[in-house]
């Protein structure tokens, strides 16, 4: 029923919603039925005489109602009415799902031999759940230990086991670090544009967090030298390889100069390297340039799975990795036997390396997705990585265009949560992860692109 256009003159309602509230209606009286093709945004848009966007806001509308589903390529459906999501197949077009671009986690592939070899591995937990169910002692397997050996080699570490130790993620990592190196008040240094797990971190250890001036390389090391020399600098934090946000990662030299830097100021480096097993030319990291002042933390959230709640750390030296156990074992007992297990599992059979690789397949292809929707837009990003930084174009700033966002059902954070020092930029962070299909995704590319082309007056939210 591609010809169904609604009656929006008898509706004193903003025009995006009288759009959802007629289509409502007429599957309520029948004229419209469960699997009939609604008219596309622009061609409804041009009929109607409205802007695309409010035709798009009246659409993101109507699904988040449940009553109409999208599918790039084949159209907009009416869904069943009173029908649950879960009841309706994989890969229907009538199946309602919202991309949010806020939340960074990798893409789910959709392998079949592959989830099946991860299912093997939670099976495989089964034949010894008993003791994984059990308080653990401070000594760590020496088979855990091979498998984060084995995993650390991914980015050219090859640390002797007995210096490995187990977090239960970065986060976690991040806060028992700090807590065997600073005291109330101490200042760490970091990125002016950095993650936001770090300030709020700091912020609860009642740390002060200051913002270095950057380069297209990362951080400039005159002001790092210039912030060591003051001597008030406790450490040094860095996301070096697919940046978060802007998805850069610091080159090999910059990384020899901040190093050598730290190495003549004692400052220590915490270096979260939550992307670096996505890279596939990621330089050396900092751990192997500077062992003797870098904490390593890599997390295998941002590479296999947010919920895999695990992290291999790298400490110093003995004394540093002595403090950082007493913190966790103060602050979380321990890391969960049943992730490590787990882990070690996937990572021994092959199957952690096998996810890795189609995750990164799922990343570029999604970020091939993006740069054909945004090729007028400028994006920071990488092929490798899973999420984008948009610098908005002239007219926008990033509370209207969050806000419109919004209001058609997209999440995606503005720049103010990554900024330490200077102005904020007019920017946002995309991010591609997540059970979503390419048809949702292009959808909502479609619709944001569309949104960054109009005037931001006539992309207004409010009415």
């Amino acid at each position: 029923m591609t010809d169904w256009c609604p009656n929006l003159s008898e509706s004193n309602a903003p025009r995006y919603i009288a759009i959802a509230d007629c289509i409502e209606d007429d599957i309520t009286s029948g004229r419209l039925n469960a699997g009939d093709r609604l008219p596309a945004q622009r061609q409804l848009a041009g009929q109607l005489g409205l802007d695309f966007t409010t035709v798009a806001r009246g659409y993101a509308e109507a699904r988040r109602r449940g009553i109409i589903s999208s599918q790039v390529g084949s159209g907009t459906f009416v869904t069943r009415p009173g029908t649950p999501n879960a009841a309706v197949p994989a890969g229907d077009p009538r199946r309602v799902c919202v991309p949010d671009f806020s939340m960074n986690l990798p893409p789910e592939p959709v392998d079949p031999s592959l989830a099946t070899k991860m299912q093997e591995g939670f099976a495989n937990l089964s034949a010894d759940l008993a003791s994984l169910l059990r308080y653990q002692t401070f000594e760590t397997s020496e088979l855990d230990l091979h498998g984060a050996r084995l995993w650390l080699e991914g980015v050219n570490l090859a640390p002797e086991p007995e210096t490995i130790l187990f977090s239960p993620g970065a986060q976690a990592a991040l806060v028992n670090a700090l807590a065997a190196l600073t005291s109330p008040g101490d200042r760490i240094a970091c990125e002016e544009i950095t993650y936001p797990g770090i300030r709020s971190i700091c912020a609860q250890l009642n740390l002060e967090l200051i913002g270095l001036k950057m380069d297209e390389d990362g951080i400039d090391p005159d002001a790092f030298s210039d912030a060591c020399q003051s001597g008030y600098i406790k450490a040094l934090y860095v996301n070096p390889t697919l940046h978060n946000p802007t998805a850069r990662t610091v080159p090999y030299q910059r990384r020899k100069d901040l190093a050598a830097i730290a190495q003549r100021f004692g400052v220590p480096i915490l270096e979260d390297d939550a992307y670096g097993q996505l890279s596939r030319k990621a330089p050396l990291p900092f751990a192997a340039i500077a062992p003797d002042v870098t904490w390593y933390i890599g997390s295998l959230s941002k590479c296999l799975g947010a919920g895999l709640r695990l992290a291999y750390v790298l400490a110093p030296n003995k004394g540093a990795a002595w403090q950082f156990s007493r913190a966790v074992r103060t602050s979380q007992v321990m890391t969960s036997p049943l992730s490590i297990a787990l882990a070690t599992h996937w990572i021994e059979t092959g199957t952690a390396h096998e996810l890795l690789n189609r995750i990164r397949i799922e990343s570029s292809d999604r970020q091939t997705l993006a740069a054909r929707y945004l090729k007028n837009q400028k994006c920071s990003t990488d092929p490798d990585g899973f999420h984008i930084w948009l610098h908005l174009p002239e007219g926008w700033n990033r509370s209207t265009f969050v806000a419109q966002t919004r209001s058609l059902q997209i999440g995606v954070v503005e720049s103010d949560a990554f900024t330490v020092r200077g102005a904020v930029p007019e920017a946002v962070r995309l991010s591609l992860g997540g059970p979503i299909s390419r048809d949702q995704l292009a959808n909502a590319f479609d619709v944001m692109a569309h949104t960054l082309n109009a005037s931001p007056l006539r992309a207004s939210a409010y009415f």
